[in-house]
């Protein structure tokens, strides 16, 4: 009988699995068309209620780009030239044109971040950490979209266990749920949310022309 109960339970989760479909891949078209070798970042825009992610998060985007084999200009440097432009805030940059970027930093492409999520959510042994970004590569001559993706990385940060059954383990959760509270680390699960955009094979980037696979890996991105 439990043997049953186990293969019924794998039958339900191959059943769950073949309905899930798939996002849809992204047309290169364009981007081969144009085959960027720099990226420009802009300071991201904010959707959620988290005043500090902008500034956290951009911290995270330059590495998994630039491993990717792209050239990608200094982000500080990048905000300090635009604070001096006057494009201080999200509607301000959002309003300067693609070749304008071009002009002042002589780039190849821009990266619009959107920061769709940044929270952690509490359950009642558990707690996980979210973090969510939409991503846009824009062509700095045309103002071709050449890339868009969308990454959530769920954390669980874990309950962790306790004596005293279920009211022990209550007490820890809620032990840990507070310190979680004020010393939720997202910028490592932003780091790894960009690592999971730009490297998804078939959905982030082509290697750019500073990567040993450039040009190579082609037949995954049709």
């Amino acid at each position: 009988m439990k043997h049953a109960s186990l293969v019924l339970a794998a039958a339900s989760l191959l059943l769950l699995s073949a309905c899930i479909t798939p996002p849809p891949k992204p047309d290169y078209t364009k981007f081969f068309d144009h085959q960027p070798r720099s990226i420009l970042v802009v300071p991201p825009a904010n959707k959620t209620t988290a005043v500090d992610a902008p500034a956290v998060f951009l911290t995270t985007v330059s590495a998994a780009f630039a491993e990717r084999g792209y050239y990608v200009f200094p982000v500080f440097l990048v905000q300090a030239i635009l604070t001096d432009l006057g494009a201080t805030d999200e509607g301000a940059i959002a309003a300067v044109p693609p070749d304008k970027f071009k002009e002042v930093f002589g780039t190849d492409s821009i990266l619009y971040v959107t920061i769709t999520d940044w929270t952690t959510s509490y359950i009642v042994l558990a707690s996980n950490i979210i973090v969510g970004a939409e991503y846009r590569l824009v062509e700095a001559t045309t103002g071709d979209v050449l890339w868009t993706h969308k990454e959530r990385v769920v954390h669980d940060s874990g309950g962790g266990g306790g004596g005293g059954g279920l009211i022990g383990a209550l007490v820890v959760a809620a032990v840990n749920a507070a310190i979680t509270a004020t010393t939720v680390q997202y910028r490592p699960i932003a780091i790894q949310a960009n690592n999971f955009a730009a490297n998804r094979s078939g959905y982030g980037l082509p290697a750019g022309p500073y990567h040993p696979e450039f040009q190579k890996d082609r037949e995954h991105y049709k």
